[in-house]
């Protein structure tokens, strides 16, 4: 019994190389590495502008998606900065866009 064992323990021992080396490509050229696998970067679509409504008092409330927001609110992870009667400033980070509506549309 104790024979198995150990002719088990050194065929271990002599395969453990052999298994180290199963991942690598033995048709690869000499020196070369796989690339890394890069992470891919997800992009988030901006709110799509439905509407914009203005009240006498100059405040605006935007329909962003189906949903009114008004300014300082976030939608889908956009601050809105600022809400005019023809546009809807958006920022995320260091980036901003301008949102526009046609004036045919705009509800006063």
């Amino acid at each position: 019994m104790k024979v198995a064992s150990n002719y088990l323990c050194v065929s271990l021992l002599a395969i453990m190389p052999v298994i180290a080396q199963a991942n690598v490509d033995p048709t690869a050229p000499l020196g070369y590495h796989a690339p890394t696998k890069v992470q891919k970067k997800t992009t988030v679509r901006l709110p799509a502008l439905d509407a914009i409504m203005c009240s006498s008092e100059d405040v605006c409330t935007a329909v962003l998606d189906g949903e009114s927001a008004v300014e300082g609110q976030t939608v889908r992870g956009f601050a809105i900065s600022a809400i005019n009667e023809n546009r809807v400033l958006l920022k995320r980070g260091n980036k901003r866009w301008s949102l526009t509506i046609f004036n045919e549309q705009v509800v006063q």
